[in-house]
């Protein structure tokens, strides 16, 4: 496999160069195939991530064997912003969808670039972006919340083999959007054919310290995890059926996930568990290990377009490929900080903040002073109703960070070294003030986000 990697990075080395001549002319087979697997409402929430408790087997070891991002982030904590992002290797002040809305005209999408890279491109599950028409697949599989097969592993596998059944002779991209960790969660132990799985026990599940420990709190994290389980039942029968039909030798894989996860403090959120994603790559071009750089869902797009042989440099994308970073080299321009977005949800007001990731600090400047945030995950979390019944029989402590996650204080500032879940805001601290001058200045400086009049 690294001989294939090599041989593949001396043909990308030939293209786009300006000698207009292409070693291997675009789409014949040959090139890698890109499988991305992108998870619903998720966050870091697997073993491999350090989450005890939920058992997701294959995607632990798809992860101990390839390439593990410790640093990823996604550029919102809502899904069509983010999977918009994604789609588009822009960030939302560039593509124009900073919130349930549609990308921006004349802006150039996934499926139309990686067709003139030479891919085959295929949707299965879920789109998240808007308009529907302006994403085009050659195949697409799409589902929708309600659908039966929505959620089914065996739906996945045959649109999968549907989708390899087409096979043209160009070399594939193929999306697959898995719904499992989404509000509702599974009840039944999300059993598969003859051999059911028990359903987690909420007594083992870890609850972050952010949340509070409630039977009710503990029983919806577990029922969250029976879907994380059985989106990763489904990701093993997908990569057993590539492998049967002769495919997973050629193909790079990338997993992550949208957002986080729908509990208070995650999902619609610029918090850590709100925009902090998994990154797992494997197979073609992957060199086995951790990487602790800061990378995107933007840089997923310029990723697939450099394995498609395009120099993503002539391009005005945010994001950057990842193919170096994959094969474990040092790239010593590479960036020094991450940044996001969040300009409202389903529901108002809406309350937009701005978050920049630097070294060990967390900065996330709100705006909307006076308003009371919500999102929907306070209207169906039994975490949150529980929290509330908590925090109204005398939880003093609990009370105050919930009224802090309603009513945002102007700047918020967290040392992820020693806060890693960012109970303590450092914003008026005296010894945070000089990483407080320059978080505000990279936010200001930067071209990446907007910042709303005060």
């Amino acid at each position: 496999m690294r001989a294939l990697f090599l041989l593949f990075t001396a043909v990308c080395l030939g293209c786009g160069s300006g000698a207009g001549t292409d070693p291997v002319p675009r789409g014949v087979r040959g090139r890698p195939n890109l499988l991305l697997l992108v998870s619903d409402d998720q966050g870091t929430v697997l073993g491999c991530y350090g989450v005890s408790g939920v058992q997701t087997p294959r995607l632990d070891a798809l992860a101990a064997a390839g390439r593990r991002f410790t640093a990823a982030y996604a550029p919102s904590g809502v899904c069509t912003p983010s999977r918009t992002a994604l789609y588009t290797g822009l960030m939302p002040a560039h593509n124009g969808a900073g919130g349930f809305v549609p990308v921006a005209e004349g802006i150039p999408v996934w499926g139309e670039l990686l067709a003139d890279a030479g891919f085959r491109t295929g949707l299965i599950g879920k789109l998240g972006a808007k308009p529907i028409a302006r994403f085009p697949f050659d195949l697409s599989a799409r589902s929708k919340k309600n659908d039966e097969g929505a959620r089914s592993l065996e739906w996945h596998v045959d649109q999968l083999d549907t989708f390899l059944d087409a096979d043209d002779g160009r070399p594939f991209a193929l999306v697959v959007n898995f719904r499992d960790s989404h509000w509702p969660f599974p009840t039944d132990g999300a059993p598969f054919g003859a051999d059911p799985l028990l359903p987690h026990d909420p007594a083992l599940v870890e609850v972050p310290p952010e949340l509070v420990d409630l039977p009710p709190v503990r029983a919806e994290i577990a029922r969250f995890h029976d879907g994380l389980r059985r989106m990763d039942a489904t990701v093993g029968a997908l990569i057993d059926r590539l492998a049967a039909r002769g495919q997973l030798e050629n193909t790079l894989g990338l997993f992550t996930s949208d957002n986080g996860p729908p509990f208070p403090f995650a999902k619609t959120t610029l918090y850590e568990a709100g925009i902090h994603m998994p990154l797992i790559a494997f197979g073609v071009g992957v060199e086995p290990g951790v990487d602790d750089r800061f990378v995107t869902l933007v840089d997923i797009l310029p990723t697939a377009l450099a394995l498609g042989g395009v120099d993503v440099g002539t391009l005005a994308l945010d994001g950057e490929s990842l193919l170096p970073l994959l094969a474990g080299q040092e790239v010593p321009a590479w960036r020094d900080a991450v940044f996001g977005s969040h300009d409202g949800h389903r529901l108002e007001p809406h309350v937009p903040s701005r978050s920049v990731r630097f070294g060990k600090w967390k900065y996330i400047r709100n705006w909307g002073e006076g308003l009371r945030f919500e999102n929907m995950v306070m209207r169906t979390s039994d975490t949150w109703r529980a929290m509330g019944a908590a925090a109204a029989a005398g939880d003093t402590p609990l009370a105050a960070r919930m009224q802090r996650f309603v009513e945002r204080p102007r700047e918020e500032l967290y040392d992820l070294e020693a806060d890693p879940r960012e109970m303590v805001n450092l914003a008026a601290h005296a010894d945070a003030r000089a990483a407080l001058v320059e978080a505000r200045q990279r936010l200001a400086d930067t071209e990446l986000v907007t910042l709303p009049p005060d």
